[in-house]
């Protein structure tokens, strides 16, 4: 419930959605850009190969490899953003709680009997004020 609400209060979407729209958005892309160069570089079929050669093999793991790279980096990039938001969202209500404790402290010296104590009050008043711009 708390994960759903800060959700809701930094507006942002669920992990599982974000990361799955993050890794369409990537395929798209890489589709493509492959199309586009396959189109430019005119060309019109593949050989076929009926062996795999060893230097073949060898590219294919590569390829695996880089993907996997690449995979385990767009999640650190999703990851990564959303603890930027989730940080700059607590940094918020922090500066804020600590506004809203001073102008109630100001607030309550108003209404105090001492004139001393009430015109501390306005002075804190407008410290809190300025501290807010």
């Amino acid at each position: 419930m708390t994960t759903a609400v800060n959700n809701v209060r930094n507006n942002l979407w669920p992990v599982g959605v974000v990361l799955a729209a993050t890794f369409v958005l990537a395929v798209m892309v890489a589709a493509g850009v492959f199309f586009a160069g396959w189109d430019l570089l005119g060309a019109r079929e593949l050989k076929p190969e009926r062996r795999l050669t060893s230097k073949t093999l060898f590219d294919l793991v590569k390829l695996s490899f880089g993907v996997v790279a690449r995979a385990g980096a767009l999640v650190a990039l999703v990851v990564a953003y959303r603890r930027q938001r989730v940080d700059e969202d607590g940094a918020l209500r922090e500066a804020t709680r600590l506004h809203t404790e001073r102008f109630t402290t100001a607030v309550s010296q108003l209404g105090s009997e001492s004139a001393a104590v009430r015109l501390g009050g306005v002075a804190r008043a407008g410290r809190a004020r300025r501290t807010q711009r």
